[in-house]
């Protein structure tokens, strides 16, 4: 038995949930990398990037950790993977044209990135309040992509549920670049920041696609015009456990009962305990994983995330229905953590939530630690919405 001492200590160190198998992800990729940027060490082990800077920290008292254009391991550190943990795989298997993703953009689509980039320079400013962290352009030309792929966009009825992303306009120039009018059967926007409605009506009118837009709060039951109306759903919900069950919930009331159903749920990159309940969760609602692609979602500024997520395709397994009436429990990240708040960094304007993804719980810590993106220690309370 490999002696976890090191490990526990480290993981105990940092509070981290995943435990020991989180402080060797870190490692592992390290010492098969040989020199790695602290944002990839983060994506690659699948952990927050506060997480992994505190896990970088204690591993540098240890001296097993040094920086050198990156993180790279010290002589020690190198022992001790080789010696006591038995890590001898060097090579990193990854494939360099996907990253891992099994999915790449097209050269003839690439324009389309450049194109949905210029348009989403001009989206409204996230609502941390609403755990809102848009995906990059390429991330939400990527999910329109597999989305395609997978019959899921031509002649289908699609349903967006919150659209702070643009992966409603990156279906409509997509199929606009493929010479229709309108690849799918209607495409649908359903969202409560009525800032993100107005940029995403005024963005398909200029470019000359079509995209209906829905105020509406999922925390209430879907109106008559939305139930069972459409054949795909794609969402990318609060990272809350409540977040995952009311949007799966609210998915399940507007697929028609014809057909089977497909929803592309992207979401964090839980430890297996939970990602066990969420699992459950699938299953409770008559959804069954089709597939799952690790570290496919890419967020622009979502540091507390790891910058990284998972998309899961799901089918309807069963026809189970929704048993939920209006939300009026916990849903954001702020509700489900009371103590949570949402703080700008005063040297490079990161947002950051208290206590979102085991980031420190007061802004006491989070000074000690600093700000993930430049390690500033000055931050400013923002204000939510009234």
């Amino acid at each position: 038995m490999v002696d976890e001492s090191i490990l526990e200590s480290v993981a105990r160190a940092t509070r981290l949930r995943e435990g020991p198998p989180g402080v060797l992800a870190v490692l592992r990729a390290v010492y098969r990398a040989g020199s790695l940027r602290l944002q990839d060490v983060a994506r690659q082990a699948r952990l927050p990037l506060p997480v992994a800077t505190a896990i970088r920290r204690e591993l540098e008292k240890l001296d097993f950790l040094e920086r050198k254009h990156g993180l790279s391991l010290t002589e020690k550190g190198r022992t001790f993977v080789e010696h006591e943990l038995g890590l001898g795989l060097k090579t990193d298997v990854t494939c360099p044209t996907c990253a891992g993703r099994g999915v790449v953009v097209p050269p003839d689509f690439h324009a389309l990135i450049r194109r949905l980039s210029e348009i989403t320079a001009s989206a409204p400013s996230a609502d941390v309040t609403l755990d809102q962290a848009p995906c990059t352009p390429e991330t939400a030309m990527l999910r329109a992509l597999v989305m395609l792929q997978n019959g899921a966009l031509e002649g289908r009825r699609v349903l967006l549920l919150g659209d702070d992303d643009s992966v409603s306009i990156a279906i409509g120039l997509l199929g606009r670049s493929l010479g229709h009018d309108d690849l799918t059967r209607g495409v649908v926007v359903a969202d409560v920041d009525d800032r993100f409605l107005s940029f995403i009506s005024a963005a398909a009118k200029k470019e000359q696609i079509r995209i209906d837009t829905v105020h509406h709060d999922l925390r209430d039951p879907l109106p008559d015009a939305l139930t069972d109306s459409f054949d795909t759903i794609e969402t990318d919900p609060p990272y809350t456990f409540e977040g995952a069950r009311l949007f799966l919930a609210r998915g399940r009331e507007a697929l028609s009962l014809e057909g089977s159903g497909v929803c592309f749920f992207s979401f964090a990159q839980w430890p297996a305990p939970q990602m066990l309940e969420l699992q459950e969760l699938f299953v409770a609602f008559g959804w069954a994983i089709r597939n799952v692609w690790p570290n496919f979602n890419r967020y622009a500024g979502a540091t507390v995330l790891g910058n990284a997520g998972q998309l899961i395709e799901l089918h309807r397994g069963k026809v189970v229905a929704s048993d939920l009436p209006t939300w009026s429990g916990p849903l954001y990240t702020a509700d489900v953590n009371p103590r949570s708040r949402a703080y700008i960094c005063a040297e490079c304007g990161a947002q950051l939530v208290l206590g979102q993804n085991r980031t420190p719980d007061t802004i006491e810590a989070l000074k000690a630690v600093g700000c993930p993106v430049c390690s500033g220690r000055a931050f400013h309370r923002q204000a939510g919405r009234g």
